[in-house]
């Protein structure tokens, strides 16, 4: 399969995401949530793997009708350790963020979609830091880096 196909999801998946978050398991939920449109297979492996669903998550989100892309073909494949930290640390980071900007964190959310490598990752906790900051203070900003900096550990 070609690790550059770009999956994306179905009308069923948005209609799923638009209800109850019990519908779906937590994992295959925040991997339906990452497919897209503009991530390959590969990136998406990448967060499936970081997720724990180890060469399941897409074939089971295809085979339920969620997404169209020819996941099903894919081979099992393991993220490299430094990618599985990056995407834990970003997901981690995306949920600390909504919960101290309390739902002024759009924007926020929109960059991280961008965000693919740790140099990336660096730039946009500088942005979200900046926004907590702006926000509340500097000393919740402070907490947001320890924190983010300790899940990533």
């Amino acid at each position: 399969m070609n690790p550059d196909l770009i999956p994306t999801k179905t009308a069923a998946a948005r209609q799923l995401l638009a209800s109850s978050r019990a519908a779906l398991a937590p994992g295959l939920r925040m991997l339906l949530i990452t497919v897209d449109g503009r991530k390959t297979l590969a990136e998406l492996l990448a967060v499936e793997c970081a997720l724990g669903l180890q060469g399941r998550g897409l074939q089971q989100l295809q085979a339920d009708g969620l997404i169209a892309g020819g996941a099903a073909a894919l081979p099992a494949a393991k993220a490299p350790d430094a990618m599985i930290r990056l995407v834990r640390a970003k997901m981690f980071a995306l949920d600390l963020v909504g919960r101290m900007l309390a739902g002024r964190d759009q924007g926020l959310r929109d960059a991280a979609r961008r965000v693919d490598s740790e140099s990336r990752f660096l730039l946009w906790l500088d942005d979200c830091a900046a926004e907590i900051a702006q926000v509340a203070d500097a000393e919740r900003a402070a907490a947001f880096r320890q924190r983010v900096a300790a899940a990533a550990g």
